[in-house]
């Protein structure tokens, strides 16, 4: 992470309980038990939020602040939906700030990534260790 936004994220109190909170609320799709239970609304994209207003350990007054700085960081992203308004989600660096992986991402096996790299550079000619062999 660069120095700068480590910086502004430690002079910003509740900036990970936010993040994380999206990280848990996009990662898990909603879940109805009737037709008629509207106390949970499904967003419009998979994968979005609605804006969160209140949060254990954040003070209400500072949401606002909090999410405009996660957002210039570029650590949260946000759309506007025709149905319900202001939504939200975790932009890649903001899962790589909290140490997760991009949801839909696979993983990457580095030895095999590191052997198909070597093994692309074996046969240019200008490789000086292959130019003797």
């Amino acid at each position: 992470m660069l120095d700068y936004v480590a910086e502004e994220l430690s002079a910003t109190p509740g900036w990970r309980r936010v993040l994380e909170a999206y990280a848990s609320l996009t990662a898990a799709p909603v879940v109805r038990t009737a037709p008629s239970d509207t106390s949970a609304e499904p967003s419009e994209a998979v994968g979005w939020a609605s804006r969160l207003s209140q949060l254990e350990g954040v003070e209400p007054e500072q949401m606002r602040s909090v999410h405009g700085k996660l957002i210039a960081l570029g650590l949260l992203s946000f759309e506007v939906s025709g149905k319900t308004g202001m939504q939200y989600q975790l932009s890649p660096l903001g899962y790589r700030t909290l140490g997760m992986r991009t949801p839909g991402r696979r993983a990457v096996d580095r030895d095999a990534q590191e052997q198909s790299s070597d093994e692309a550079t074996a046969g240019e000619p200008d490789d000086p260790e292959n130019a003797a062999a």
